[in-house]
């Protein structure tokens, strides 16, 4: 069927496995950029870097019958590698042109990709009976490509952090909510700093409120010393008189 070209649109013959057959990068979506057959990056490799989310169209475009369906799986060799495929699927009996693909690296460390690579490999099954009806909706390349671009642009994630932040349900902040906390971080320091000023300030004025209002004296002099006379008491036991050197004693009588 791929011979004849009613299965596989440019598809060949060394793609085919024992019962799938590997479909190859035919459009890289990066930055903004269609990166095809015509590029002029048409033979570039492309850092994808960890956690980075890539957009892809596949090289080979399904020309699907009414009795025959295809399952998208992803491969083993590129799983291992670290390049993992998010979207594999069912492929309805009747459909007519490329697969897309949202491929992830869960590597450490950047990973190459290039047009013309393996990225996914499908399974067909031939129905009982024809599909009725089968898929019906078809477009040319170049116009799912054009469309397929803005809509990556406009809302598909670049990062698997941004696939998390942007869940309804996400554990981490994003950048807004960030700014919001530190803001409000500070704002809260400054709010506590000025309550313990005010609270401080509250005290003092209390403190000089309670104390009673004294007279101060201003140009008052200094009261002047009055000079010491050093003195030496002595005891005399037999009398009981005293007797103070330095002074004028008094005689003092013996009965």
């Amino acid at each position: 069927m791929i011979e004849q070209g009613d299965l596989i649109r440019y598809g060949e013959i060394k793609q085919i496995q024992p019962c799938s057959y590997d479909f190859r990068v035919g459009t890289i979506f990066r930055d903004g950029q269609v990166i095809n057959s015509t590029h002029a990056k048409a033979r570039d490799q492309f850092l994808i870097q960890p956690g980075e989310i890539v957009s892809i169209l596949t090289l080979e475009e399904l020309k699907l019958p009414a009795d025959i369906a295809g399952s998208a799986f992803a491969m083993n060799d590129q799983s291992s590698n670290g390049l993992l495929v998010l979207n594999p699927g069912h492929v309805d009996p009747g459909y007519d042109g490329p697969l897309t693909v949202k491929a992830l690296n869960i590597r450490r460390v950047p990973m190459a990709i290039s047009r013309e690579m393996n990225i996914f490999t499908v399974v067909f099954e031939r129905l009982s009976d024809a599909a009725d009806p089968p898929y019906g909706k078809t477009k040319q390349r170049a116009d799912r490509e054009r469309d397929f671009n803005a809509r990556d642009v406009e809302i598909a994630p670049k990062s698997l952090s941004e696939l998390i932040v942007l869940s309804k349900d996400a554990p981490f902040p994003n950048r807004q909510e960030v700014r919001e906390m530190i803001a409000n971080h500070w704002m809260s320091y400054l709010s506590i700093g000025l309550s313990v000023v005010a609270a401080i300030a509250s005290i003092i004025a209390a403190y000089f409120a309670a104390r009673p209002n004294q007279p101060i004296e201003l140009n008052k002099p200094a009261p002047t010393p009055t000079p010491s006379v050093p003195t030496t008491t002595v005891g005399i036991p037999s009398t009981g008189n005293l007797r103070t050197l330095g002074s004028n004693p008094t005689p003092s009588r013996t009965p």
